[in-house]
């Protein structure tokens, strides 16, 4: 391929990012912004190590960016909070790239890709808000989630539903949902939210995958709707993360053991059920066990939010990681599938850090003894 055709395609990837010449330059390692040019003019030929790089910054695999395929960045992602365009495209072309890694270690692997469907719904069934409450009773029903719902949740959608959980460093307070053909359905989560945070902001994403085809882009546009589907979205987390019967009887509990309800109760409720102690607060409020204005006055309180902090430091632990990601990485590292070159690449970690890392998961690096399985 000529050098004009090959700089033309890198150029469009660059603008289709909202990346000036400087700043993509000075990501790509060039001395300065001319180097760039010229390739993208096509006066210098690229270099296979310099084509790999632009691959990893520009988060688009080598052959899209030689144009053997068709530039895909137009996936629909629902934001709850944007960030500046720029960068917004560039998280977007990033999310991309990682399902592009996710969809081939699938095929790899020769396992049938999941579309994360679970049942139809519509405008109907979300116009009220006892509709949302049906609606999550029924998705914890179909995801068979238990009584504490946000420590099973991440898993039950990655392996049962096919769902692509990513964890990016994203602005605060934000997450991220998309549904595609390519991809199926994403949820991409911040990484350094608290724990309790992204377990909700998981159940708060999933109601927007479930209502995927009855909530359009064009009406999310409309701010005051969009407020009102985030609300929706809320309700519902709130209802799947803290089923009504194990909060009655959590509650019920510790009043006729001890004839009262305290502060230390409330964070130790909350911790149980993996959220925190605001949206506890006003999942109780929902319940009628106190006033909505006493659990705004609470979820408020400095000194409540400061002890829950302090109680629950131990939860942060390592960032978190899609777990079924990285069981498929190392299952094909394992199996010969793609070098550990290619495995440090896909899993985002230094050649010589492998080891350490598929220890640290608790994974095998090696086939081992063949087991004899006997026919069903």
């Amino acid at each position: 391929m000529a050098n004009a055709e090959i700089g033309s395609h890198l150029k469009n990837v660059r603008k289709s990012l909202g990346l000036k010449l400087a700043e993509a330059a000075k990501k790509l390692g060039f001395p300065n912004y001319q180097t760039l040019k010229s390739i993208e003019d096509g006066g210098r030929e690229i270099k296979a190590p310099e084509l790999l790089k632009f691959s990893k910054v520009y988060f688009v695999s080598i052959s899209k960016l030689l144009g053997e395929n068709e530039i895909q960045l137009g996936n629909t992602f629902l934001w709850r909070k944007q960030p500046p365009l720029e960068k917004k495209k560039q998280i977007e072309a990033e999310i991309s790239y990682r399902c592009e890694q996710y969809n081939l270690l699938e095929k790899l692997l020769n396992l049938k890709a999941k579309r994360g469907r679970f049942l139809d719904v519509t405008m109907d069934d979300i116009s009220s808000n006892c509709g949302v409450d049906k609606l999550s009773e029924s998705i914890h029903r179909i995801l068979a989630l238990g009584s504490r719902p946000a420590f099973t949740l991440q898993k039950v959608l990655e392996q049962d539903f096919g769902v692509k959980i990513l964890f990016e460093a994203i602005p605060e307070g934000s997450a991220v949902s998309t549904y595609s053909s390519e991809f199926g359905a994403v949820i991409v989560i911040n990484s350094d939210e608290a724990p309790w945070r992204r377990n909700y902001d998981l159940a708060h994403e999933l109601f927007h995958l479930v209502t995927w085809k009855v909530i359009s882009e064009k009406d999310l546009k409309d701010s005051s709707y969009f407020t009102d589907i985030e609300k929706k979205a809320d309700r519902f987390a709130s209802n799947l993360l803290l089923p009504e019967n194990e909060i009655n009887k959590e509650i019920e509990d510790r009043i006729n053991m001890q004839d009262k309800f305290t502060n230390s109760d409330l964070i130790d409720i909350a911790q149980e059920f993996g959220v925190s102690t605001k949206a506890l607060l006003y999942r109780m409020a929902n319940l009628r066990f106190i006033k909505w204005e006493d659990a705004d006055k609470l979820a408020k309180d400095q000194e409540i939010t400061e002890i829950s902090r302090q109680k629950r430091r131990h939860e942060w632990g390592k960032k978190p990681r899609s777990e079924r990601f990285v069981s498929l990485a190392v299952r094909c590292l394992r199996k010969g599938l793609i070098s550990r070159g290619k495995f440090a690449e896909i899993v985002s970690i230094d050649r010589c850090e492998i080891d350490d890392f598929i220890e640290d998961t608790g994974l095998m690096e090696q086939e081992g003894t063949p087991i004899e399985i006997m026919a069903s």
